[in-house]
């Protein structure tokens, strides 16, 4: 009998040991750490960065969004698909292969339901360079061919962006509390609707990015000073809004946006640089006339969401409210954490928008203006570099 409660105490003293040990390793093979990672000239903004089996791993599903690399699942495997390239993930038997061949390593993993890919694998199989900031604690993604900082001014840049982060006057959204972030934006202002469209989002207490066009601007200085004011992002939708004269060439595209820059920056004292150019990007934006936003050092932005306001009537709002809702939900569930919402000052926008946000705030969102330091790109174009 004696024997029989040594022989039970020795098995359960293994199992608890066994037990303890399989902790300690899990946790140390997968940490959640403070790690960044960057693009070119940007920081990144990932949901979850971790260390695992000692190399920095980010959501499958973020960062192929920023690379611009197509996600499919099939029967329980995984592919990127890029320019022939064929990377899949087979949740089965958990391996990884390239090109049908199977690695001897794990670039990617699945941890608590989400898939993460190894950021050095994924970049340099993407062509891309990789260059790790150790007092950051930072992975910049570049290539040559694209014009950046060098490492010695990105270094600076981050050092500025890690701290603004830190001591920023907009405070953070309580950890679980916000959805995704949503960006409502609207193109045409200065008008007087421009005036009750911020009027509304102050009754709210809420902020979004307002894109001017410069003949709007010079005649509604009270109004810009009142979005300026209450904390709104502006920036330009060029001079004119005219296709056939913005369009004509790269040297009259430019001029436009340098004419309304110049504006915003008399008229607000801000200089700003993010741009949305009438119509959206494509199929207007030539090469050419890219390479003159990227030389001016512009930022481009289009949308995820298209409200389509300005097919409409006042009566009709409701019907405004329900695009913004599908368009909505449907780029959360694709995975979008970063929304931009495409609206205009509009008076049947100014019957919609209350509906808008209040619903938006309902289901948890989070709706914020546009900040440089915290650029995320969304431009047709899927130009990383603006």
């Amino acid at each position: 009998m004696v024997i029989v409660i040594r022989k039970l105490f020795i098995i359960i003293c293994s199992a608890l040991f066994m037990s303890i040990i399989s902790t300690t390793t899990s946790q140390a093979a997968t940490i959640s750490v403070a790690h960044h990672v960057g693009l070119h000239d940007r920081l990144l903004d990932f949901s979850d960065v971790r260390v695992i089996d000692r190399d920095t791993k980010v959501p499958l599903e973020e960062i192929s969004k920023f690379l611009y690399i197509p996600i499919e699942t099939e029967n329980g495997i995984t592919y990127l698909r890029k320019r022939g390239m064929v990377i899949s993930y087979d949740e089965v038997s958990n391996i990884t292969s390239k090109d049908d061949n199977p690695l001897n390593w794990s670039p990617i993993v699945k941890v608590d339901g989400k898939l993460f890919i190894s950021v050095k694998y994924i970049a340099r199989e993407m062509g891309f360079q990789v260059e790790y900031f150790q007092k950051q604690k930072t992975q910049r993604i570049y290539r040559d061919d694209y014009e950046h900082m060098s490492h010695e001014e990105y270094e600076t840049y981050i050092n500025k962006i890690l701290n603004a982060k830190q001591t920023s006057a907009q405070p953070a959204e309580p950890e679980g509390q916000s959805k995704a972030t949503i960006y409502l934006t609207f193109d045409d202002g200065p008008n007087k609707f421009t005036a009750i469209n911020n009027s509304t989002l102050k009754k709210y207490n809420t902020l979004a990015t307002f894109f001017f066009l410069g003949n709007n601007m010079k005649n509604n200085s009270s109004i810009i000073n009142s979005v300026v004011n209450d904390g709104h992002y502006i920036g330009t939708h060029s001079m004119t809004h005219d296709k056939n004269k913005i369009y004509l060439s790269s040297k009259s595209f430019i001029n436009e946006i340098n004419e309304g820059t110049k504006l915003v920056k008399e008229m607000t004292g801000n200089d700003a640089k993010l741009v949305r150019t009438p119509y959206g990007s494509i199929p207007h934006i030539t090469s050419a006339m890219k390479n003159e936003l990227i030389k001016n050092g512009y930022k481009l932005w289009d949308w995820d969401v298209d409200s389509n306001d300005w097919k409409y009537t006042d009566k009709q709002a409701d019907q405004i409210v329900k695009n913004v809702k599908v368009g909505v939900e449907k780029a959360y569930k694709s995975g979008d954490r970063d929304i931009i919402v495409l609206l205009h000052d509009r008076s049947q926008t100014t019957k919609a928008l209350p509906q808008i946000i209040e619903w938006l705030q309902k289901e948890g969102y989070s709706l914020k203006t546009y900040t440089p330091e915290h650029h995320i790109v969304q431009n047709f174009l899927r130009d990383t570099s603006l």
